[in-house]
């Protein structure tokens, strides 16, 4: 069975952002790729149409033998529940939704002449994108983000191939306002508040821990249970008014980062909480997330930390970019067999040969070489104090770079955060970079170490070796780690093995290959793109270096 997953139809009124798409073959992931990779508009809207052709072009199979369209929307699951929960603006809003979607089934019909359109609810697509790549026999999914169709929390057990809803929270109020319950838009309404951008929410996570959680959020956000629980944002005006940071161009001040702080409190206790009870509710150990929120690092590694949680796994595109993949594989799953499998990396986007790479390069007229033994000219140049971008293999599903769209540096360089921010990133200086890692050796750097292939957990470094990772090294001591194994990524892993041999540790600064305001680079020409227009110091596609 062949089945095509997307998370957008063209007209959608709601749900619109992280446009992607995925396909399942015979029950084998074959491809999953989001559509801001490809038109280079961060956090894309609507069809994903450059997305799907790839994903039919890497499985090699054409629209007539997609047996199957996986929506990760269910447009007429609102009409289940009590009217008391759905606001009036939002009640007609959701109608003319259902009428665009009848209409794109019977376009479908003319498009993909075989398939059979489904429609798997949001927050199940959320929570089948992790327990289904997580290989756990069983385990606590928790689905956590701003906005499914209608809720904004759901828990769920995954067992024995098959997934069932226990509870969740629902996003309207009783008596009908408009997505009052929403965790994610708590967090997005602080990041504004600050005016730290749209989908700034990591910078948020970011700043909190310049800050201590002096303000109190009892009467903002405070979920104790699924049914027991304050989640207001309106309140923070009110509460905290004066503290509204009226443009980008205001200092940030203590007050600003202590609120972030407290937000940020407040998300690990109300999220610890829901996993409590979710896991004195079945016993079980292990937890998969899910959902915009479930990329918040600190948030997992709380839960991670806990004595309740033996083990966890979070989905590289947590956020709705992986819908498309969990639509599909719940579809495959209920329509042929239960998908259960083990998600050791996360590529699956499109990748290039060292053939198609020289090609590019002879284009461009520039002066290029090629290496044999790439992997120790590129650390050859980092242990120099260079930074380079790295561009090799498929590209990361997600919002993460995991080396193989990545920029990287030397973490022991005292200013080398500040260089990559200043001529590179063009970011704000207080925002962290992540540390790679060889998988073995984590345990030397990190306290309560443990794999984490898609830098979603965050570790303190080990006192003894902070000296040495000044530049990945957060103010509080904390860093978002990746690990890197052999078979995950050999190619990632050679760098890190040579850099060893030079400057005596296999740890390397990873940040995502991109300038501030644009996806991560996918293509050849993306990258040479932003390799000339910042100041990084060489360019390494596959086996072939350019440095200026």
């Amino acid at each position: 069975m062949n089945v095509l997953g997307i998370n957008q139809i063209p007209g959608m009124l709601m749900w619109l952002h992280d446009s992607a798409a995925a396909i399942v073959k015979d029950g084998i992931l074959a491809a999953a790729v989001e559509e801001e990779r490809f038109n280079r508009i961060r956090h894309s809207r609507g069809y994903p149409k450059h997305s799907v052709d790839y994903c039919l072009e890497k499985a090699n199979l054409k629209k007539d033998e997609i047996d199957v369209i996986a929506i990760s929307q269910d447009p007429y699951q609102y009409l289940s529940y009590s009217p008391a929960y759905l606001n009036p603006k939002s009640f007609l809003r959701k109608t003319a939704n259902a009428g665009i979607f009848y209409y794109f089934k019977r376009r479908a019909a003319r498009e993909y002449p075989n398939a059979k359109v489904v429609y798997i609810p949001h927050h199940l697509s959320h929570a089948a994108s992790a327990y289904r790549c997580s290989n756990f026999k069983e385990a606590n999914i928790l689905t956590i983000d701003a906005s499914g169709e209608t809720e904004t929390f759901a828990f769920f057990i995954g067992k024995g191939g098959s997934i069932k809803k226990i509870w969740d929270i629902k996003l309207d109020d009783f008596v009908g306002k408009s997505k009052k319950n929403s965790i994610g838009l708590i967090y997005s309404y602080i990041t504004n508040f600050l005016n730290l951008g749209v989908n700034g929410e990591g910078k948020t996570m970011g700043l909190a821990s310049y800050g201590s959680p002096h303000y109190d959020m009892a009467e903002i956000f405070n979920i104790k249970s699924h049914d027991d629980y304050i989640v207001d944002r309106e309140m923070i005006s009110r509460k905290y008014g004066r503290l509204k940071r009226k443009t980008k161009e205001e200092p940030i001040t203590q007050e600003h980062k202590d609120l972030a702080a407290s937000v940020q409190h407040a998300l690990e206790e109300s999220i610890y909480n829901l996993a409590k009870e979710a896991y004195e509710y079945s016993g079980i150990r292990n937890f998969c997330l899910a959902g915009g929120v479930a990329l918040n690092c600190n948030t997992n590694s709380k839960i991670l930390n806990s004595s309740f949680c033996d083990s966890m796994f979070v989905q590289p595109a947590a956020n709705d970019g992986g819908c498309a993949l969990g639509a599909a594989l719940e579809a495959a799953s209920v329509l042929d067999k239960p998908i259960q499998f083990d998600m050791q990396n996360a590529y699956f986007g499109p990748s290039f040969t060292n053939e198609e790479i020289e090609k590019f390069l002879k284009n461009t007229k520039v002066t290029y070489t090629y290496h044999k033994n790439i992997e120790e000219v590129a650390a050859g140049l980092l242990a120099q104090g260079k930074i380079i971008s790295w561009f090799q293999g498929g590209m990361e599903l997600g919002p993460r770079a995991l080396c193989n769209r990545s920029i990287m540096a030397d973490p022991s360089v005292p200013d080398m955060a500040d260089r990559v921010n200043n001529f590179i990133k063009h970011r704000e200086a207080w925002r962290p970079f992540a540390p790679v890692v060889t998988e073995e050796d984590g345990a030397k750097f990190f306290e309560n170490y443990a794999k984490s292939p898609f830098m979603l957990h965050t570790f303190y470094v080990k006192e003894s070796v902070r000296h040495l990772l000044p530049a990945v090294t957060h103010t509080d001591g904390s860093a978002r780690i990746q690990t890197v194994n052999p078979s995950q990524n050999p190619r990632c892993y050679r760098l890190l093995k040579e850099f060893e041999k030079k400057k005596g540790f296999p740890v390397l600064m990873n940040t995502s290959f991109n300038d501030q305001g644009e996806p991560i680079v996918c293509t050849p020409k993306d990258a040479f793109r932003c390799y000339s227009s910042t100041g990084l110091d060489a360019l390494v596609m596959g086996n072939f270096l350019v440095a200026k």
